[in-house]
């Protein structure tokens, strides 16, 4: 069994398209990530990808993300580039479980799928006929949060910096994978989260998250 952590970066499509019926925004970055049955990384995946329904990356999503329009200019198109991801995703013979911190991910690429009519081949139905596991709600329902928390915040929650940059696909596909190894390792999870978990149970009447961690500088999305 391998694990992939998947996420997207999206550029907003013009409000003058017609296209805006189907979807709002465009991938522009996919970035992914491969970990083995111990959750240790073996592969990575990363592409820029061309929109076609605006006249360029608009600021707001460069200054977000950083990618520009001299970025894309020669990267593929949706089509081409979901062949290549999926194409990765199958390369390891093996059965995968694909993540992504919440369902959006998904949602964007069912959505851009039918407007760009991409139909899904035989051996695509492993990575693209099913929902992928949203690990945002899991990690969220386990701890008995019932406002969905940031990645940066649950990774501060278990001590772990941040490596990279925020909304660089591939940087936050690679900390959303750092944070489900801890999740899915019981002596790892029971140093960094158990107590933040114990809390937030109904029985714990005592205490309040606060007395365990310091909300202060972080954020809620």
């Amino acid at each position: 069994m391998k694990h992939i952590v998947v996420d997207l970066e999206m550029n907003t499509i013009s409000h003058k398209s017609w296209a805006r019926n189907i979807c709002t925004s465009e991938i522009i970055e996919i970035g992914a990530v491969m970990l083995d049955e111990n959750y240790k990384e073996i592969s990575s995946f990363r592409t820029y990808v061309k929109p076609v329904y605006n006249d360029g990356i608009t600021k707001k999503i460069t200054k977000l993300t950083g990618i520009t329009d001299e970025m894309v200019q020669n990267a593929p198109l949706f089509s081409e580039a979901l062949k290549m991801f999926t194409s990765w995703c199958l390369g390891t013979g093996d059965d995968i479980t694909i993540y992504a911190w919440s369902e959006s991910d998904y949602d964007q690429i069912g959505g851009e799928m039918l407007l760009k009519e991409y139909e899904i081949s035989d051996k695509e139905q492993v990575v693209l006929g099913r929902k992928w596991s949203d690990f945002q709600d899991e990690f969220d329902s386990h701890l008995g949060f019932e406002r969905q928390v940031s990645l940066k915040m649950a990774l501060d929650m278990a001590g772990v910096d941040f490596a990279g940059r925020e909304h660089d696909a591939l940087d936050d596909a690679r900390n959303t994978a750092e944070l489900l190894t801890i999740f899915n390792d019981k002596a790892l999870f029971d140093k960094t989260l158990k107590k933040i978990k114990e809390v937030m149970e109904p029985k714990s009447f005592g205490s309040t998250l606060g007395d365990v961690f310091d909300f202060s500088m972080l954020e809620i999305a």
